[in-house]
């Protein structure tokens, strides 16, 4: 690996407090790029700098991403370091529902290993999976994921994905009852939220304990998919900037403020266009959109 100084910088303390936003406000860095799941070497750094750059507090870097891009975890973290971001967000434990029970033992332990490294304090629990196994054996299997992350003190946050067996609000909730879990909580995916099947639940999440709303990721979405185009498509390529949709923000938003959570806020924008423009432009677009809908949203409660 080649030294990095003639391609980024390293931008100073006094720079990034004078950026910084209030809130613990992280990046999905595989956002920033055109192709999400083959970074460049120089497009993870640029994208790091850009981020740190444009003023986020921290970042969330998918671990096989590094492989992509010819680094390792130690890099990662030095220049974590350098460019003064947390990574507070592990992304993701896809296969704690593999009944190879081995199988899915492997892959927590290389993210919680990989969230360890990072100074992580949660992991995200998704599956991809269509359907699911009858519900106490899921719980069994989350409650499993859950005292493997409790073991390193991480949390584990469940985002539900509307074209998969945990497809809404609702069955995410199920499961974390079921499992029982003091490390459990949620995560909300304002495109996910739209996108569920039945709409947003305000109801549910305002029966949600203020502690178990722990990740909030926002991106925004046109009130039906564009040009008839599949979810999983619309959800990786043609979301909208915070704002710019049919999310209602001061719903959401306000649900999750008015209960006492203060969760990590987490722009997650897949947008192929917005991308071509290169992570520091969009890095920026982002943020201001993300600080808008939450700025109006504070307003609009009295905070």
């Amino acid at each position: 690996m080649s030294d990095t100084s003639d391609r980024s910088e390293t931008l100073p303390s006094e720079e990034m407090s004078e950026t910084s936003p209030p809130e613990e406000l992280v990046m999905s860095l595989a956002t920033l790029s055109v192709d999400p799941f083959g970074l460049s070497f120089d497009e993870l750094d640029s994208s790091l700098v850009a981020t740190a750059a444009a003023g986020y507090t921290g970042v969330s870097v998918w671990p096989f991403n590094l492989g992509m891009a010819g680094v390792d975890v130690p890099w990662l973290v030095d220049r974590l370091e350098e460019l003064h971001l947390t990574h507070p967000v592990a992304e993701a434990a896809f296969g704690w529902l593999n009944p190879d029970r081995d199988a899915a033992a492997a892959e927590v332990s290389n993210l919680v290993s990989y969230a360890t490294a990072v100074g992580g304090r949660e992991l995200v629990a998704v599956t991809m999976e269509p359907t699911l196994p009858p519900m106490g054996e899921v719980a069994t299997r989350f409650r499993t994921l859950c005292r493997a992350a409790a073991d390193a003190g991480l949390g584990v946050s469940m985002e539900f994905l509307p074209w998969t067996g945990i497809a809404n609000l609702a069955t995410a909730w199920e499961i974390i009852e079921r499992a029982d879990c003091d490390n459990s909580g949620i995560m909300v995916d304002t495109w996910h939220w739209l996108r569920q099947p039945g709409g947003p639940d305000p109801d549910r999440l305002g029966r949600i304990p203020s502690g178990m709303l722990r990740v909030v990721q926002l991106c925004d979405a046109p009130a039906e998919p564009p040009g008839g185009m599949d979810m999983a498509t619309e959800t990786m390529t043609a979301r909208l900037l915070p704002g710019e949709g049919a999310v209602d923000f001061a719903e959401v938003i306000g649900i999750i403020s008015d209960s006492g959570a203060s969760p990590i806020w987490f722009p997650e924008v897949f947008s192929s266009t917005l991308a071509q423009a290169g992570p520091q432009i969009m890095a920026s677009q982002v943020l201001a959109a993300t600080r808008s809908v939450l700025g109006r949203t504070q307003r609009r409660s009295g905070c």
